[in-house]
């Protein structure tokens, strides 16, 4: 059949209106960013002597820790210890799946090994050593780390956030330490043991302190990486009697996806 001017006209608009709407539905594929915080505090007294290490159990738990994380292990790139060791606490956070409304639904234990190491998602590993230094005073060394490398991931992720605190029940903190960085490694101590270097493979290293009855100390290292990165912190604390306190660790991750 013929088809007049007019008709053929009619029918390039249409052909040309349906393209627009094309190029519309096109435009709309967007990447979505998701990010997510989560955070596990334990409050420790010598009720939970069953679950701290003694020397000989943290030097095994700081030579696993070194298999995982290379040199962002417990004792960085290198490290210098005090003689007098007390105790330590270790901890583990794995993100087990996300759900609708709960993208951080993950586990914790004091206990590292009953968090399952194929979990999914991001897992961040943490110590806090107690070295007993004498008339009442204690130092803390802190340490977390992250690898959003681990291939058994099943997807993409920058760690965003990694951070450990203390907070005393009892007690003063009288002294804490900034780590200092410069060209990709950051320097922490007091002075003396303990101290050490870590590597810092990007974003900004931050303190959180209050030095007074029942104070807190926290380490924290913000930033978007998706490379090995762990954080570590000293503080010195006096006090007598037993000890109490709370113990905090976070952790942080980003993604994009297309929707």
């Amino acid at each position: 059949m013929k088809r007049s001017r007019r008709g053929m006209l009619r029918a390039g608009g249409a052909f040309l209106a349906t393209a627009g709407v094309a190029g519309c539905i096109e435009e709309r594929v967007t990447r979505r960013e998701t990010r997510a915080t989560d955070s596990k505090t334990w409050t420790l007294s010598p009720a939970d002597g069953g679950v701290a290490l003694d020397a000989a159990a943290f030097d095994d738990y700081v030579d696993r820790m070194a298999d995982s994380y290379g040199d962002s292990g417990v004792r960085g790139l290198d490290a210098e210890l005090p003689d007098a060791f007390g105790l330590a606490y270790v901890q583990r956070y794995a993100i087990t799946r996300e759900t609708p409304g709960s993208p951080t639904d993950g586990e914790f234990s004091l206990v590292p090994e009953t968090v399952a190491p194929e979990a999914p998602m991001l897992i961040a590993d943490c110590c806090l050593v107690r070295y007993d230094l004498g008339e009442d005073r204690y130092r803390y060394w802190l340490w977390v780390a992250t690898d959003p490398t681990d291939g058994r991931l099943v997807r993409d992720v920058n760690v965003s956030t990694l951070s450990t605190e203390l907070r005393l029940g009892n007690g003063a903190i009288v002294d804490t330490a900034t780590p200092s960085v410069l060209d990709g490694e950051a320097t922490v101590g007091l002075g003396t043991p303990p101290s050490g270097r870590f590597p810092v493979r990007g974003g900004v290293v931050d303190t959180t302190s209050v030095r007074d009855a029942g104070g807190l100390y926290g380490v924290e290292w913000r930033g978007e990486l998706d490379a090995v990165q762990s954080v570590n912190g000293v503080c010195e604390v006096e006090r007598t009697g037993d000890y109490g306190l709370s113990w905090t660790m976070a952790l942080g991750y980003s993604f994009e996806e297309t929707v």
